[in-house]
């Protein structure tokens, strides 16, 4: 990449020194629009077109960047919704649960509230109808009353 940007330098620098030789000693361009009269030189005319070529490169590539920042910073600003939005149902979902852990877990006749975990509940298969033994269709004994 740096060898093809020398290469690039070095017939920018060769175009300009055969346009500063191929054009010495002509006569002077005139340039007669309305207002604007001026008698330029050929190398001065080549100048003014390779700043203007300067000038529109630099403005697409100020455009470019601004484009790539903007377009960077929606896809942040959207990124960062998404995770709030998650992060509010996580959190609805935890305050849920516990709201529901705490009504349903209670008993009466206690000094106090009781919270039932229901994480530490084992899950058992349902029992089949028709067994009266009290085990599920795996063989472990089911908890709850026997149909």
């Amino acid at each position: 990449m740096v060898v093809f940007g020398v290469v690039l330098l070095l017939l920018a620098l060769a175009v300009i020194i055969y346009m500063w030789l191929a054009t010495r000693g002509m006569d002077p361009v005139q340039i007669s629009y309305g207002v604007l009269n001026v008698d330029l030189t050929p190398i001065w005319l080549f100048a003014i077109g390779g700043i203007a070529l300067a000038a529109a490169t630099s403005g697409l590539w100020l455009l470019a960047v601004g484009t790539r920042a903007k377009a960077r910073r929606a896809r942040e600003v959207r990124e960062l919704r998404r995770q709030a939005k998650d992060s509010d149902r996580r959190t609805e979902r935890e305050r849920d649960a516990a709201r529901l852990g705490s009504t349903e877990g209670r008993t009466t006749g206690t000094d106090g509230p009781a919270t039932k975990d229901d994480r530490s509940t084992p899950i058992l298969p349902r029992q089949t109808p028709g067994s009266s033994s009290g085990q599920g269709t795996s063989g472990r004994p089911t908890t709850g009353p026997s149909a």
